[in-house]
């Protein structure tokens, strides 16, 4: 396979520790894992033509890819319709519009229950709501369930507006409206037809190895409560018989749970992965986040004998500084599963 130059290793650690990264607060945002997928693009030599996320979300690992020059193009799809509208307005003319209306926004519990109820199709005011909502509601969640930061009270230590830097927003949604000539498309649909549309392209035809795919579905614990769309247990099934055909490379990730290390534990591209951040469970003990990623790249490099079969966890630089991105062997007794 042919070398191509596909950017610069601390470039992406650059983009993917900036905190507004996406102007989306999104539950279980992988942005961590960019240099990771940079790294393993590096290795397998192809530079990607278009780098495909299926499952959107807050789109922090393609927008990373992009700024750094990892990648081409990027193509975006989303079930949830407010996430396909907000990224749909984000790279077409219309962010300038959507940018005032953050900046000029009246952060309230009042809009907070207006916008919440209301349903305005797609469009400008559908990706508004997308964002205000994503911004005032508890842990960024969209669901129906989850309600404004502080309660309905405003009780709490933390008040609605505290994640709703308009500025900043502002600021962010009108840059990355500057790279719409590098978004091929976004869509609101499954991943299928994703699949199947991508199929029907030229490029495909002519250059399948220069696609790449960033499978983030949704996680296996607590989905329903996290997601306005999620998946049952037939879903992840299917998701796993559909990476055997993806057309190009592709990337899988996961939270590091029972069922994932079930479906995908005995592949040759599994590994885990250190994010090398810590959530407290109490005073005294965190837990050190892991997450499970697949991917035909690191099946490959074990197969030429530059990866160990058998367990590794893949370490992730949390600093820009030390940005060297590497995949280390480790005693299988360290790894889970």
């Amino acid at each position: 396979m042919g070398q191509e130059s596909v950017g610069d290793a601390a470039s992406v650690v650059n983009w993917c520790t900036r905190s507004d990264i996406s102007p989306l607060r999104y539950p279980g945002g992988k942005r961590k894992l960019a240099p990771l997928i940079a790294d393993l693009i590096s290795k397998a030599g192809t530079r990607p033509a278009l780098f495909i996320e299926p499952f959107a979300g807050g789109a922090s690992v393609s927008i990373s890819l992009l700024e750094a020059d990892y990648v081409d193009m990027i193509a975006l799809a989303d079930a949830d319709p407010l996430l396909a509208s907000f990224w749909r307005t984000v790279f077409s003319p219309d962010a300038e519009a959507l940018a005032d209306m953050v900046y000029d926004a009246r952060v309230s519990l009042k809009e907070w229950k207006r916008l919440k109820h209301s349903n305005f199709g797609s469009g400008l005011e559908t990706a508004f709501k997308c964002i205000f909502l994503n911004r005032t509601s508890f842990s960024g969640s969209l669901n129906q369930g989850a309600g404004p930061i502080g309660g309905m009270s405003q009780s709490g230590q933390y008040k609605i507006n505290c994640r709703f830097n308009q500025e900043k927003l502002a600021e962010r949604i009108l840059e990355l409206s500057l790279l719409r000539h590098r978004v091929r498309f976004v869509r609101n649909e499954t991943y299928l037809k994703t699949v199947r549309d991508v199929r029907r392209t030229a490029l495909y035809r002519d250059s399948p190895q220069k696609l790449f795919w960033y499978l983030d579905p949704p996680f296996f614990a607590k989905a329903d409560k996290l997601y306005r769309y999620h998946f049952g247990s037939q879903d992840h099934e299917e998701l796993a018989r559909a990476t055997e055909n993806l057309p190009g490379r592709w990337l899988l990730s996961y939270d590091d749970h029972s069922d994932a290390r079930r479906l995908y534990g005995t592949h040759p591209g599994y590994a885990l992965v250190n994010l090398q951040y810590s959530a407290r469970i109490d005073e005294k003990r965190r837990l050190v986040a892991k997450e499970i990623v697949v991917s035909d790249i690191i099946s490959d490099l074990r197969k030429a004998g530059t990866l160990q079969h058998g367990a590794e966890i893949i370490q992730i630089p949390r600093r820009r500084q030390n940005a060297t991105v590497q995949i280390q062997a480790v005693d299988r007794n360290l790894a889970v599963g």
